[in-house]
């Protein structure tokens, strides 16, 4: 999945995310990797995170690795990943603390990707 845009809420998805240079996304992400040129607000959760030269990460980072570009910004708590590098769910923490309303919206936003 591609963010070129804003997103507030949840993001969980098996797949890779990146996160453009216009992308904002605030919340509770969980992706296998994310690749980060954008802005990226809350807790998350993947195995390899990329922070690109433009990239700023404010929040909570469960991550088997992170790399971090001259540039690129991360300012939060991180904690390494340690179950055998396979992300089962978001933390207890954040699965415990999570709107109601907020639901895996993957589907919906590829659907809803080609319309205006």
């Amino acid at each position: 999945m591609h963010v070129d845009g804003r997103i507030d809420g949840r993001i969980e998805s098996e797949f890779d995310l990146s996160i453009g240079i216009q992308g904002e996304v605030k919340g509770y992400i969980k992706a296998r990797t994310i690749v980060l040129s954008g802005v990226l607000e809350g807790k998350v959760a993947c195995e390899r995170i990329d922070i690109l030269s433009t990239g700023k990460l404010i929040g909570e980072l469960v991550s088997g690795e992170m790399t971090v570009e001259a540039g690129g910004k991360f300012i939060g708590e991180s904690r390494e990943l340690t179950e055998g590098d396979l992300i089962l769910s978001l933390p207890e923490e954040l699965e415990a603390n999570k709107p109601a309303s907020l639901t895996d919206n993957t589907e919906q936003m590829e659907q809803g990707k080609s319309s205006p």
